[in-house]
């Protein structure tokens, strides 16, 4: 089993990573267990093989940081990332845990980090200013499916605000909502979906491909 433990304040930086390796393996041999899961189902899940003994993914965000898996020996085909939005002490007994068994331990930190949401206000108000903030999040390590990611965060915001939102996130939203007719909301959605699809299917470059993103928004 390869081990790896993302942490730290530097969400999007871990959050890139994780997507970079996800884009590594097939789909359907992806698992993705959210905070809060009951432990017995990871468990079962990890001791669990696959008939064809396909290289798996298995990720747990924002487990307890007491959870510890000493009594469990999986394939070598099992890849386990532990994926924390913040920073775990080197105390805590998962972070000992990855120690012990030579687990890759990456941190995030929150101060060498770029923010991709001025890239994300910048095409919700259709300026061309986000050509160029692309090219910064390009130079900092950002790769395609990290920015069409971010870019459904931003559509599925626009269509809809969640009421849990702070109040500067709907003002924010209203306002860059008054650029497009919902229309055209979910013609871009679509527009995405398609571009992702071709990614993925070689039939695009990604530099045409992210050129062609920025250029939905901003022709």
């Amino acid at each position: 089993m390869k081990l790896l433990l993302l942490h730290g304040p530097g969400k999007s930086g871990s959050r890139n990573k994780l997507i970079n390796i996800k884009g590594g393996f097939d789909p359907n041999s992806v698992v993705v267990f959210e905070e809060g899961v009951n432990t017995q189902d990871v468990i079962n899940n990890l001791v669990s093989t696959s008939l064809f003994a396909d290289e798996r993914l298995v990720v747990l965000e924002n487990p307890d940081e007491h959870l510890t898996f000493d009594s469990f020996d999986s394939s070598d085909f099992l890849t386990l990332i532990l994926w924390f939005e913040h920073e775990v002490s080197e105390k805590k007994p998962i972070y000992g845990w990855a120690k012990k068994i030579n687990g890759q331990i990456l941190y995030f930190s929150e101060s060498k980090e770029i923010s991709v949401f001025p890239f994300l206000d910048y095409l919700g108000s259709r300026d061309k200013k986000a050509f160029l903030e692309m090219d910064s999040l390009k130079k900092a390590g950002y790769d395609s499916q990290y920015l069409i990611t971010m870019i459904f965060y931003l559509l599925r915001n626009l269509i809809y605000t969640p009421k849990t939102a702070k109040d500067f996130v709907k003002n924010k939203n209203a306002k860059m909502r008054a650029n497009f007719s919902q229309e055209e909301l979910v013609d871009l959605y679509k527009f995405v979906l398609e571009i992702d699809f071709k990614i993925k299917s070689g039939l695009l470059d990604e530099k045409g491909a992210e050129f062609s993103l920025v250029n939905l928004f901003c022709h």
